[in-house]
């Protein structure tokens, strides 16, 4: 292999084994636990900070009976088996319901929304209940239940609704204040009726089922409805309803299931009438989840839901101290952008990401697509798809940091079932475009996908980039290192990164004595079909990274580990550009050169987050990163792009920024039930929810460079909080409380052992000890940061923290080179008794210091071998008499010629 400018590449590659080698350690220490964390009932454990307050949506009116009402106020709730969405009515109550396999498709689709998941049932309870007053409509998130309350004629009505993930059922449990007051007529209905879907409604006894077929995949499905009155007396209807007459109270039992199961036959079966062929019809499961519930009280099932529930939701605590507001959710949320901020909202929101994430992604489920679990449309946005460019990634991007790490199996199973198709996929890619490093019997890997369903995964799109794969890969990574279970990494994780390596390894081409991806597209820009986007170079780096560090953690010497070691320096991740940016294209030089310079992809940086790559131990790239920033701007009003950029300004550490993104998601995005609306049709997609929360957790706690940095992001407007049960890389479990602005308590639960590194401003000056009151040895790297050797199920608590300010850093740096110097210049920091100068050249990842002890506000800087240099970035920080620096510093770019 030739290689060109060879003495720039050899200091770029030599950092990036750098980078690679501190990696491999900081993952190597916790090789010897096994700890399952999955296996334990891993509620909070921490003391820090307030106890859990009750969070919930309220309302005094119902939602309005029209598809308005549904994505703007309807309560959603799931089980991961169903969506549903609640009204609340009065007059008549409507339930919507979701099953995430019930897909109808159309070939010739174009210039019409295409068709996709379909709206299951609409589900009526008719009351007749007209003059009431004192309503109120809630969802309990600390519960996961909804509530209708009102008064009609003197007497109390109340309904309660729940989704059991155990039980695999809605429960509604309806009452009456007085004896032989409640009457109501129950009618489930089939929506969109017609060509495509055929179906009947019919009662008999105390059941109604409703089945049918959705034609283009021969989708069977069934719902089952069971009453359970006490009291009055109950008619079946012709018509498929039940009538209940002057009851004290009623249960009612919802039980719904398609002919479909996670089976690989689906993807490699092309025929669409076939995929489903020999699968059991689904009336004898819907009937045992039934008749499994009824069998139970209601007292019963409750109590199944809220263990299961609580164990998940009551993991994470945030508080911000805010009381509960006495208006209803939807006056709160209007408020909100008028200058009237809501802590409490702000709490909510990040809870509610959490809530849905529960509610839409469970083991034997399929997982969340664009809208979640939720979808009232015959043609909904996108076909309610999984778009793997973002959105999939955004679905399940807090489920690892918020404790949430076993919901990742049901995209983990949905993954299992379409990696043979995938398969294929990738031998036809390397035959195409790479045909050299063909393997005839097909060893080939797996390719990752653009967008897929439940039941296709088509070929490669020219609108993302083959870095999709190496992004999923990254999913996979992440859920071995929260966890640091062996047996996971072995058995589910490096399978699945080691077989895309091996994709990634023969798919790369040797471009200019770089390895680098051909064709390749930053996804949704316009410019595509080109080579080595940083989208795909950093996702390939990534995965080729991780799979070296799993194969070192398993001791594996597969056949192909040294070639992916011997690619890696070459898969050049990061191109710093002439506006100190990190590049997205290799032929881009200046931030506005190609394609929208204010998109909402900002796919250049997901090295940084959700990645590793960029990190604080690689500085110059980090504030290229702020860099690239900062010029896409605020600009985009597209939910799951503002919620990305939460958690990114987070990772730069600028907390300002990361709250701003938050704030605007609330103010512009958020509707009255907190559905995202996407860019302001109304037009709902998920995505955003659960990226926020993501992001918010980002503010408030970061281990990307196996450091446990908490509150690293935390805005003026959070002065006063708490949090308990995040979750950091290493698997460790963090809690924190802090007041001005300043921490006065960690807990740190080492959940598998291993070195703990910790880093917080003065934080080596702390008491540290167990829980247990035994003080802790610990290894002072410097003020700011420690290590601990640390024991499995041990509580670390750190108290005492000195206070620490900030240092103000320079600003304007300005630059003007003459013949073989420059002169530096920058306004001075009322903090600094000295300056230091860094400069980084080229694509750098990290500063060397040229100059320290600065009194004055200028510098001039000799050039040396300026042959060799095409451009360097300074960077000025200022130090305070008590030797602390600054955190920022003032950048400029030079170019030479």
């Amino acid at each position: 292999m030739k290689i060109k400018n060879k003495s720039i590449l050899y200091t770029c590659n030599l950092l990036m084994l750098m980078v690679f080698n501190t990696s491999i350690f900081a993952c190597a220490v916790n090789k010897s636990s096994s700890t399952n964390p999955l296996k334990k009932n891993n509620t909070v454990t921490s003391k820090v900070g307030k106890p859990n307050k009750t969070l919930r949506l309220w309302y005094n009116q119902p939602a309005t009976n029209d598809n308005k009402g549904w994505i703007n106020r309807s309560i959603p709730m799931g089980n991961g088996y169903m969506g549903v969405n609640v009204f609340g009515g009065i007059a008549t109550e409507r339930i919507q319901i979701t099953e995430n396999s019930l897909y109808d498709w159309a070939e010739k689709n174009r210039g019409l929304r295409r068709k996709g998941l379909n709206n299951f049932a609409e589900v009526y309870i008719d009351f007749d209940h007209q003059n009431t007053k004192n309503y109120k409509q809630e969802l309990n998130l600390n519960k996961g239940v909804s509530f209708v309350e009102y008064e009609q004629n003197g007497v109390k009505y109340s309904r309660e609704y729940f989704t059991s993930y155990p039980d695999k059922v809605m429960a509604i449990r309806l009452n009456a204040s007085e004896k032989g007051k409640l009457s109501f007529t129950l009618r489930p209905t089939i929506p969109f009726l017609g060509e495509a879907k055929s179906g009947t409604v019919s009662a008999k006894d105390n059941i109604i089922t409703l089945s049918g077929i959705m034609n283009y995949y021969k989708i069977k499905f069934e719902g089952q409805f069971k009453v359970i009155p006490i009291g009055g007396k109950m008619n079946a209807t012709k018509k498929g309803t039940i009538r209940v007459s002057d009851a004290d109270s009623a249960l009612i039992l919802i039980a719904i299931g398609t002919n479909y199961k996670l089976d690989s036959q689906i993807f490699l079966t092309d025929e669409p009438t076939k995929k489903l062929e020999g699968f059991p019809d689904p009336h004898k499961k819907v009937t045992a989840y039934l008749e499994d519930a009824s069998a139970k009280s209601y007292n019963e099932l409750l109590k199944n839901h809220l263990a299961d529930y609580t164990n998940l939701y009551n993991r994470v605590n945030f508080n911000l101290g805010a009381d509960e507001p006495k208006i209803p959710t939807n006056e709160l949320i209007d408020a909100y952008p008028n200058g009237n901020s809501s802590k409490y909202l702000e709490e909510l929101a990040f809870q509610y990401g959490r809530y849905m994430l529960i509610c839409s992604s469970r083991k034997g489920t399929l997982p969340p697509h664009l809208q979640g679990i939720w979808n009232v449309y015959e043609r909904p946005p996108w076909s309610s798809q999984y778009l793997h460019d973002t959105n999939l990634q955004m679905a399940y991007a807090p489920v690892f940091s918020t404790n949430l790490t076993e919901l990742f199996e049901s995209y983990a199973d949905y993954f299992k079932v379409f990696e043979a198709r995938q398969r294929l996929y990738a031998t036809q890619y390397i035959k195409e475009f790479n045909s050299a490093e063909l393997d005839a019997n097909g060893d080939n890997g797996w390719s990752g996908p653009f967008w897929s369903n439940p039941y296709d995964i088509p070929a490669k799109s020219k609108v993302a980039g083959f870095g999709t794969g190496s992004w999923i890969g990254l999913l996979f990574w992440d859920y071995f290192d929260y966890t640091r279970n062996k047996t996971l990494l072995a058995n589910k994780v490096y399978p699945v990164i080691y077989e895309q390596a091996n994709f990634v390894s023969r798919f790369v081409t040797n471009t200019d004595g770089f390895l680098l991806a051909n064709p390749s597209s930053s996804p949704e820009q316009k410019l595509r079909n080109t080579v080595g986007t940083t989208f795909d170079q950093q996702m390939f780096f990534e995965n080729h990274h991780n799979t070296l560090k799993g194969a070192e953690i398993l001791g594996k010497s597969d056949v192909r580990l040294p070639i992916f070691k011997s690619q890696l320096p070459l898969l050049d991740p990061i191109q710093i550009g002439k506006s100190g940016q990190i590049k997205e294209f290799r032929q881009e030089e200046f931030f506005d050169d190609i394609g929208d310079p204010n998109h909402r992809h900002t796919s250049m940086l997901l090295g940084l987050y959700p990645g590793q790559l960029i990190n604080d131990k690689t500085p110059a790239w980090l504030d290229a990163a702020e860099v690239s920033l900062l010029k896409r701007g605020h600009k985009t009003n597209i939910g799951w792009a503002r919620a990305e950029r939460i958690a990114m300004w987070a990772r730069v550490h600028n907390e300002e920024e990361a709250y701003s993104y938050y704030k605007e998601l609330l103010s512009e995005n958020y509707l009255h039930n907190l559905f995202n609306d996407h860019r302001g049709d109304p037009l709902f997609q998920a995505d955003a929810n659960y990226g926020a929360t993501a992001g918010v957790a980002e503010m408030l706690l970061q281990s990307q460079d196996y450091v446990i940095a908490p509150l690293t992001a935390l805005p003026k407007n959070w002065s006063e909080g708490s949090y308990n049960g995040l979750l950091a890389r290493g698997n460790f479990e963090v809690s924190a409380a802090w007041s001005k602005g300043q921490a006065k308590k960690f807990e740190v639960l080492s959940k598998s052992g291993g070195i703990l590194e910790f880093r917080y401003p003065n934080v080596a000056k702390a008491i540290i000890k167990t829980s247990k009151g035994k003080t802790v040895k610990f290894v002072v790297k410097d003020n700011d940061l420690i290590t601990i050797k640390t024991e499995v199920g041990q509580i670390y608590v750190i108290n005492a923290i000195p206070e620490f300010t900030s240092v103000e850093a320079p600003s304007k740096l300005k630059i003007v080179k003459k013949d073989n110097e420059v002169k530096l210049s920058w306004n001075k920091s009322k903090d600094a008794v000295s300056y230091n100068i860094y400069r980084a050249v080229g694509n750098s990842p990290t500063y060397e210091l040229v100059a320290s002890k600065i009194t004055n506000t200028d510098f001039v800087y000799k050039l040396s071998e300026l042959k060799k240099i095409s451009q360097m970035i300074f960077k000025v920080t200022s130090v305070r008499n008590d030797g602390r620096e600054s955190n920022k510093g003032a950048t400029t770019i030079l170019l030479l010629p």
